[in-house]
């Protein structure tokens, strides 16, 4: 029944499989796959109010722009354009009411007249404006008006304009609208200049371990129907997503067949009298690089030993290398000057390895460690319990270096004593204990001719992986059956948590905007069809949505359970914290009393009183009578009760005009990028409120 019902749930899936070989001599695999709900036609690009934007016409659109302008890349132009949809969709009508058009002679003036608007001056003239600039930019649209040819891009011009200068008009009121004014800057001014000083007791929460309080299921719940819309709690958009990685890679048989043919290869390779006729002529000059193998990196090579064993002219391999198969002729063998040491060593950190005590100290515990060495205690356990050189520590203290590539009294010990020999070398790390193990003046050196090719995977091998990845969407679409398939295959799940709208890289993806896109569309549980993402086929799982907003009780329930404790033990100081004076306060709550000065309701925190803002106690030490003790007042780091000693008059009277633009630079137009006039937060919470989803998938 289960093999039945899955059936009838991915009919297309199914149908797709069945006609898979049909399907293959008629159009590309990859085609195929697109039929799986990935008609650009069918597909929203994303919404604004519930209304769709269509992929077709996004796609569309970019296509458009990008034979009007050069982008750096196609994700520049891609978010050009979903940005001016969304500028035409969320601001038309506003454009209209407020009757922000663009006549003939200002549509003239902003391209090469006396007033060049800031978008244009920034993609047409590169942000320098000239007469000779304006004067080639006016034949040029004179030119492309009057060529039928040249006429539409013409009008692909105009359109963009009119729109990037009609968002400009709209800017500008809005930032003229959202200036702060006299009464904001006299405000922003008192709370920088009017300063406290009082006295204080804290009982902070962190004095009573949260496992030592006890909060009920039910206050738990209690404290989220109170403040599941406090703005801390808000949800922003969210997809937790489990994905795989069906690898498209060579098979057995794949690489068995590039071997034999790499055989043939050796075998007419080591008896061809010219090695470039006889390359050119198999096709293999541009997989060819000669190069020479010396000493160390001779040792790191896999087919090291027959290298070593073999005679100038033969051809060693093939083998595999990784995703490769190889050949290597031998062109010439030899010994080559190469000062090279191996040793290794036992860092002693020092503060200061020029200050004598230190150094005296560093000596001594050098010295007792090299009589533990002569005692028979093993180098590299030494290593591990005292060396302070992370870099070396899991070779055991080794290293293998040629001259010239370590520090000089480091590199000097090695090179200038026998081997075998123990002692010490200062450095600006430290003090170092070595032993010198091998010196070597020569290496032998192998120069080899490597012909290197990836397996090439067979169409037999690729449909076979797309089958198997076709395969397993359709036999494990629920989230149980996705992990149990996986777990029993041996193929790794990765998890990417709280992924955004319109992310383009999550844990493990960098290219997921496909992914991305398709969760934002997906319902809890669903299992995607494959993806051809960097080679490989990739199949998702949508695991838990969070939508903006109020978040559901299971979403924050740790958040909520802190919060309730929070509560309990602010109930419990509250009741703790009252009496006649400061004194006898502190003696109830086993505390001190402190004192605070200078503090402002502009920067509300409170040194040495913890990390979070205090504005509520801030206020009320502003807003008592001197010497007057507050009830208990309920902070954010602790309960508080408080007595304010001294408070500075402060005059205030003018026009504030440094505060209004620190207020409206700091305020109204902060993180805006230099090409932009845009109030970048109105404009946020402009697509906030519309609903804005962004499911371009990559674009």
């Amino acid at each position: 029944m289960g093999m039945i019902e899955s059936i009838r749930n991915r009919q297309t899936l199914l149908l797709t499989v069945i006609g898979l070989g049909m399907l293959s001599f008629l159009v590309p695999y990859d085609a195929v796959i697109a039929l799986f709900g990935n008609n650009p036609g069918s597909q929203a690009a994303g919404s604004v109010n519930g209304a769709d934007i269509s992929l077709l016409e996004y796609r569309t659109k970019v296509q458009e722009r990008k034979n009007l302008f050069t982008y750096t890349d196609d994700k520049a132009a891609q978010n050009e354009v979903w940005g001016d949809i969304l500028t035409e969709r969320l601001y038309g009508d506003n454009f209209d009411n407020l009757g922000l058009s663009l006549t003939k002679d200002e549509f003239d003036d902003i391209r090469y007249g006396e007033y060049v608007s800031p978008w244009v001056s920034r993609t047409f003239y590169g942000g320098q404006v000239t007469e000779e600039q304006k004067q080639n930019w006016r034949e040029t649209y004179i030119r492309m008006f009057s060529n039928p040819t040249e006429k539409q891009k013409y009008v692909g011009y105009s359109r963009v304009i009119e729109l990037k200068r009609k968002r400009e008009k709209f800017d500008g009121l809005v930032k003229a609208g959202l200036a702060a004014n006299t009464l904001e800057g006299k405000r922003e001014f008192l709370n920088n200049e009017e300063k406290v000083n009082f006295r204080y007791v804290l009982k902070r929460y962190t004095a009573i371990p949260d496992a030592d309080v006890e909060v009920s299921d039910a206050e738990v719940k209690s404290y989220y129907r109170e403040h599941r819309d406090d703005l801390q709690y808000a949800q922003k958009a969210g997809r937790d997503i489990e994905y795989i990685r069906i690898l498209l890679a060579a098979s057995y048989e794949d690489r068995k067949q590039s071997e034999v043919q790499f055989e043939q290869y050796r075998d007419e390779w080591a008896g061809a009298e010219n090695d470039s006729v006889f390359l050119a002529a198999n096709g293999l000059s541009a997989e060819t690089n000669v190069f020479e193998i010396i000493g160390p990196a001779l040792d790191k090579e896999s087919q090291a030993g027959k290298l070593e064993a073999a005679s100038v002219g033969e051809v060693v391999g093939p083998y595999f290398e990784g995703e490769s198969i190889r050949l290597d002729k031998v062109i010439s063998k030899a010994a080559v000057a190469d000062s090279t040491v191996k040793c290794r060593h036992i860092l002693l950190k020092a503060d200061d390895i020029n200050d004598e005590a230190q150094l005296a100290a560093l000596e001594a515990r050098a010295d007792s460690l090299k009589r533990r060495l002569r005692a028979g205690d093993a180098f590299a356990d030494l290593v591990n319990k005292h060396s302070a050189d992370p870099g070396s520590k899991a070779t055991g203290g080794e290293y293998e270096f040629r001259r010239g590539s370590m520090v000089k009294p480091f590199e000097d010990f090695c090179f200038d004593n026998r081997v075998g020999t123990i002692g010490t070398a200062k450095t600006n790390y430290g003090l170092h204990l070595i032993e010198l193990l091998d010196q070597q003046w020569t290496s032998d050196a192998v120069t080899v001719q490597r012909v290197e090719r990836i397996v090439p995977i067979s169409d037999a091998t690729a449909m076979e992986v797309r089958e198997t990845a076709m395969n397993f969407a359709m036999d494990y679409g629920d989230v149980a059956s996705f992990r149990n398939a996986a777990d029993t295959m041996g193929i790794a799940i990765v998890e990417a948590r709280d992924v955004k709208p319109g992310a383009e890289a999550i844990t493990g993806m960098s290219q997921a905007a496909e992914v991305v896109g398709w969760a934002y569309r997906a319902e809890t549980g669903d299992v995607s069809n494959p993806f051809k993402i960097d080679g490989n086929y990739v199949l998702a799982c949508l695991v838990k949505i969070k939508e903006a907003g109020t978040p559901p009780f299971e979403n924050v329930e740790d958040a909520m359970r802190a919060g309730a404790i929070k509560e309990k033990k602010a109930e419990k100081y509250l009741e703790l914290m009252r009496g006649s004076n400061l004194e006898e306060i502190a003696e109830q709550a086993e505390d001190l009393v402190r004192t605070a000065n200078s503090i402002n309701l502009k920067t509300p925190s409170i040194s040495g009183a913890g990390s979070a803002p205090e504005p509520d106690v801030v206020g009320a030490a502003l807003s008592l009578p001197l010497n007057v003790i507050s009830d208990p007042i309920k902070g954010n780091n602790g309960v508080w009760v408080i007595a304010p000693i001294t408070r500075n008059p402060v005059e205030a009277s003018g026009t504030f005009a440094t505060e209004v633009k620190s207020l409206n630079d700091r305020t109204y137009f902060r993180n805006l990028p230099v090409s932009s006039g845009a109030p970048i937060r109105l404009s946020n919470a402009i697509q906030e409120k519309a609903d804005v989803e962004d499911l371009r998938q990559g674009g």
